[in-house]
């Protein structure tokens, strides 16, 4: 190679090692910069993750450690993904499913054979007992046009 081109080679290697980094680990560390959230803010300005907690704390739900001993199953959902579950309950047993929607808009609950019915997504809990339910107790939350944030929903047994 002529004389004239080393000086070029050696600076185009310093500017690769410069850009590419100089590690040669076969390990790689992960990194300490957590994972983006998927908290989208509301049109209001809350992220779901705040919405969420409100919703939770609407229904009472507390840690796994401090359950209830009536307490069956709960979930926590975006509204426009709704709520399509199939709890496994004692068939002819009453049940109660309680239902917070924090965001804006409403969502229509159902559960077992019953009629959709309309509950706004304004943070208040809406209950509805199911008395003589089936082996697997259908519950559905669907959003209505225009439904935004996050509902949650707890079942618990009605202690006969």
């Amino acid at each position: 190679m002529p004389k004239h081109h080393r000086p070029r080679t050696a600076a185009l290697i310093l500017i690769c090692l410069a850009v590419t980094g100089c590690t040669t680990s076969a390990d790689p560390k992960p990194s300490a910069t957590p994972p983006p959230t998927t908290t989208t803010p509301s049109p209001q300005g809350e992220s779901e993750e705040a919405q969420g907690k409100r919703a939770k704390a609407a229904l009472g739900q507390r840690s796994l450690g401090e359950l209830e001993p009536d307490f069956v199953e709960s979930g926590l959902e975006r509204v426009q993904d709704g709520v399509h579950n199939l709890s496994p309950v004692k068939k002819g047993k009453a049940y109660k499913l309680s239902v917070a929607c924090v965001g804006k808009g409403t969502v229509k609950v159902a559960v077992a054979d019953g009629d959709p019915e309309p509950v706004p997504c304004d943070g208040v809990r809406a209950t509805r007992n199911v008395e003589n339910a089936p082996a697997h107790l259908p519950i559905d939350v669907e959003a209505t046009p225009g439904a935004t944030g996050m509902v949650a929903w707890q079942l618990t047994s009605i202690p006969s």
